[in-house]
């Protein structure tokens, strides 16, 4: 066929599908397609996890854990949100101190989403974010400090970067529950004279320890010295009150037994003499005789005077 100046030809295609295939083909795709309209509509948030529900592009709501039915078409889960405590580890950094040390920190950071919508939609990348502020906060908190503040104080830059993070990620619905340091490196002479100090400390602390000691263990030996002198003398004088009691009970005992012997006047002064005697004997540089003495003595003198001349006029036997 020829119609006007170009030539075309009509190809009529064999009817190979008929109707009622035509019609069971569209049955089974709108099945499948409500099918799948129909699932897609039911949403499982699963146990620390939320999900973000947005509605044409807008938020919408926010769905706990559990089994949820969400409008087709019109509602769409955005974004599944992490509730859990999670753990961001920083890398080393180098860090310079108060007193100009160059030294390396690393850290760890334990932080948890509070709010879901604010951790999405506040803040464009929220781990990121959250790396660089703790690594400006831990730069500008140990430039305020020295290199014996900065190893002696892990507790107060955790506790001031905690503080820090805490106040600018809080508009991001970021709640931070733990910020440790791992590891604070300074360079190696600095290890080492750190090293040298150490050593003379312990030697100090050493030296300290073994002259308190010594000095105890000569006070621990002068009051043992003390106190066995003290009990030597006690023992002494205890020795000399018990031999004076008994010289008193025996010097009674034999004035006792005097008096019940009825001493004649003469026996009484031979007694008194043998006193004196006994004074005499002992280690006294002085001895005081009382004036009663001197008449004893006289008396004694006396008789043993006329002892002696009667012993002169008697002769001997044998001699004329």
């Amino acid at each position: 066929m020829v119609k006007g100046n170009i030539p075309f030809t009509i190809y009529h295609l064999p009817s190979t599908i008929s109707y009622m295939e035509f019609l069971t083909f569209t049955l089974v795709f709108f099945i499948f397609a409500a099918f799948m309209i129909f699932f897609g509509a039911f949403k499982i948030i699963n146990q620390g996890y939320c999900g973000l529900i947005t509605r044409l592009g807008s938020y919408s709501k926010t769905l706990q854990p559990g089994f949820h039915v969400i409008v087709p078409f019109l509602d769409s889960l955005d974004r599944t949100v992490d509730l859990r405590e999670q753990v961001l580890p920083l890398a080393s950094q180098s860090v310079i101190t108060k007193d100009n040390v160059n030294i390396r920190v690393d850290a760890v950071i334990y932080y948890q989403i509070i709010n879901p919508y604010s951790a999405i939609y506040e803040i464009n990348n929220l781990i990121y974010a959250i790396e660089q502020l703790a690594l400006t906060s831990l730069r500008n908190i140990i430039g305020e400090m020295n290199l014996d503040d900065t190893l002696s104080s892990r507790d107060v830059i955790n506790t001031k970067l905690q503080q820090v993070i805490d106040s600018a990620a809080s508009k991001w619905g970021v709640k931070t529950n733990r910020l440790e340091l791992k590891d604070i490196d300074p360079p190696e002479e600095i290890q080492r004279a750190m090293n040298v100090q150490m050593e003379a400390e312990r030697n100090k602390r050493a030296a300290i320890l073994n002259a308190e000691g010594a000095r105890e263990s000569a006070i621990l030996h002068a009051d043992g010295q003390k106190q066995a002198t003290i009990k030597l003398a006690e023992a002494e004088a205890q020795k000399i009150r018990l031999e004076v009691e008994a010289e008193a009970l025996t010097t009674k005992a034999y004035i006792e037994r005097v008096k019940e012997s009825a001493p004649t006047k003469e026996v009484l002064q031979l007694i008194y003499m043998d006193t004196l005697r006994k004074l005499a004997d002992g280690k006294a540089n002085k001895i005081f005789i009382p004036t009663e003495s001197m008449t004893a003595l006289g008396g004694l003198a006396a008789a043993g005077e006329l002892f002696m001349e009667s012993s002169s006029k008697i002769k001997p036997p044998g001699r004329n």
